[in-house]
C-alpha cells in the first residue's frame, strides 16, 4: 500500500466514501489491494459494486476522471469490463477533504466484475486455463487496443501519463544509491524503448497492468477490471506485462514452457481482429525488462528492507543481481510466433 496512503487514512473516510456511493460502512469486505484502498459490497438493489479510494498525492481528480472517462468509452463498444458507477450525487469520483489543506482523498466505484479470479479457484483454473481461454484473451486484448485508437480524451486535463512518466520507471527515486548498475541498466532498457516508433497503430492508451489478477471468469467469459494504471504505451507492452505475470506464477524452470503454450494460442485470437507483427514482438524482452526493474522499485516503494524475512529479501536479492547481469526475464525468441 502506499505509505502515503496508509497514513493519511481512517475509518471515517472510508465510512464517508461508502455512503456516498449508497454502500453501508458495516457491509464492506476489504479487498486484497496494492496501491489503494478496496472494498466490496452490494448496494441496496442487491448490486455488488466495487468501491476504490486513493488519495490525491497519488490520483488526482482529474486524473481519475481520465480513467472514468476512457472506460465507459471502452463499455460503451460493449467491450467485458467492470463499467463505474455513479455516486448517490450523480459523481463518478467523489473528492473526500484531507485533514491537511490542499489535500484530499478520491473515491471511485465500479461494477463488480461477474465471476471469479482465478487464483481464488485453483480447480476453475486448472479446467480453463488452456488454449481456448488463451484465444479469447488475445480478442479481447484486440478489443480493447481497436477501441483505443480512436479514443481522445475530451479535455486536455484528463489526460493520462504516458509510460516513462510513471514514478516507479524512474528507478532513481527508490533503488539504494550504491545500486549504480540497476540505474545503468534499468536507463539503458528506458534509452531503447525510447526509440521505438510511436503511430496510432501501435501506440495508445492501454490498461498497462492485465494480468490474472485483473480479470474474473464466469461461464466461459472474461471481464477486464481495474484501469488505476492506464497509461500510453505500445499496444504491445500490454501482452508483455501479461507474459510477465504468467511467468511469475510459475516455478522458474517451468516459466518459458508456460509462456510459450500461452502465447501461440493468445495471438492467434489477438490477430483474427487486428495485427501483431514480429518486429513488435521484438520488443517484449525490453519491456518485460523494464516490468521487472518496475517491481524492484516498487518493492523499495512499498518495504521496509529492515523488516522484511530473510526468503523475501532473498526473492528481491535475486531481482536485483538479474537487473544487474542484464539476464533475459525468458529465454524466448518472440519474433517466431
Amino acid at each position: 500500500m502506499h505509505p502515503e496512503l496508509v497514513r493519511r487514512f481512517h475509518e471515517p473516510i472510508r465510512d464517508e466514501a461508502a455512503r456516498r456511493y449508497g454502500l453501508s460502512p458495516e457491509q464492506l469486505t476489504e479487498l486484497a489491494a496494492f496501491e489503494n484502498f478496496v472494498y466490496e459490497a452490494e448496494n441496496d438493489d442487491g448490486e455488488g459494486i466495487i468501491l476504490r479510494i486513493s488519495h490525491s498525492t497519488r490520483r488526482t481528480i482529474d486524473y481519475t476522471l481520465g480513467e472514468v472517462e476512457f472506460v465507459r468509452y471502452l463499455a460503451a463498444a460493449r467491450i467485458p469490463i467492470a463499467s463505474p458507477v455513479l455516486s448517490d450525487s450523480g459523481q463518478f469520483v467523489e473528492r473526500i477533504e484531507d485533514r491537511e489543506p490542499g489535500s484530499y482523498f478520491v473515491a471511485t466505484a465500479f461494477e463488480r466484475a461477474p465471476g471469479i479470479v482465478f487464483d481464488d479457484a485453483p480447480p476453475l483454473k486448472e479446467r480453463y486455463w488452456k488454449p481456448p481461454l488463451f484465444r479469447d484473451m488475445g480478442r479481447l486484448f484486440a478489443r480493447l487496443h481497436n477501441r483505443a485508437q480512436t479514443y481522445a480524451p475530451s479535455s486536455p486535463r484528463l489526460k493520462r501519463q504516458e509510460w516513462h512518466e510513471y514514478d516507479v520507471v524512474d528507478i532513481d527515486r527508490f533503488a539504494p544509491p550504491e545500486e549504480k548498475l540497476v540505474r545503468e541498466r534499468t536507463a539503458a532498457i528506458i534509452a531503447r524503448l525510447k526509440q521505438l516508433p510511436r503511430t496510432p497503430e501501435s501506440y495508445g492508451l492501454i490498461h498497462a497492468d492485465l494480468h490474472m489478477h485483473n480479470f474474473c471468469f464466469a461461464e466461459g467469459k472474461i471481464t477486464a477490471f481495474d484501469f488505476d494504471n492506464c497509461e500510453y504505451a505500445w499496444f504491445v507492452k500490454d501482452i508483455a506485462v501479461l507474459l510477465f505475470y504468467i511467468a511469475r506464477g510459475e516455478a522458474k524452470e517451468a516459466r518459458e514452457e508456460a509462456v510459450t503454450a500461452f502465447l501461440g494460442p493468445f495471438l492467434e485470437g489477438y490477430r483474427e481482429l487486428r495485427p501483431m507483427e514480429r518486429e513488435w514482438l521484438a520488443a517484449v524482452p525490453d519491456l518485460l525488462a523494464l516490468q521487472r526493474s518496475m517491481n524492484y522499485a516498487l518493492f523499495h516503494q512499498y518495504r521496509d528492507p529492515a523488516v522484511l524475512d530473510e526468503s523475501t529479501l532473498d526473492r528481491w536479492g535475486r531481482f536485483r543481481r538479474d537487473i544487474e547481469a542484464d539476464t533475459p526475464v525468458l529465454q524466448i525468441d518472440f519474433t517466431r510466433f
